[in-house]
């Protein structure tokens, strides 16, 4: 993520989900922990913007890190090996269009997700939820 997308998503999405002040807690990627960022929430959000400690991502987001981390990685290796490859010099490469795009990544996580362990999930929810499913 970066500052764009972020600012994007805080101006048009969290917006219409904050109906009062509230204290919005985020990790300390430098763009949510950014004066912009601060701005944006204290202005338009009429809210308050508190970073987590640093290295507080597993206490307080175990499934980021026991299920996104895993996740992500496995997106990583699976896009490697989707890969096409470099082209020739004189070669053209056929234009994707959005809709391909989003196509690939959606059969991409499908891919990604049915590859974890059952097990690597089972105990990432009962880590977070401190309960025994």
């Amino acid at each position: 993520m970066d500052a764009r997308v972020w600012h994007f998503y805080l101006r048009s999405l969290l917006v219409q989900h904050i109906l009062e002040g509230s204290v919005l807690l985020v990790d300390t990627l430098d763009c949510h922990v950014s004066d912009e960022s601060e701005t944006i929430v204290k202005k338009e959000l009429h809210s308050i913007l508190q970073a987590l400690p640093k290295n507080s991502t597993s206490v307080c987001q175990p499934l980021d890190v026991d299920i996104m981390g895993p996740l992500k990685a496995k997106l990583k290796d699976i896009w490697l090996t989707e890969r096409t490859p470099p082209l020739k010099p004189g070669e053209k490469r056929k234009k994707k269009t959005a809709a391909d795009k989003r196509l690939e990544i959606i059969k991409r996580t499908i891919k990604a997700w049915e590859s974890l362990d059952p097990e690597t999930v089972t105990k990432a929810f009962n880590k977070a939820l401190l309960t025994k499913f």
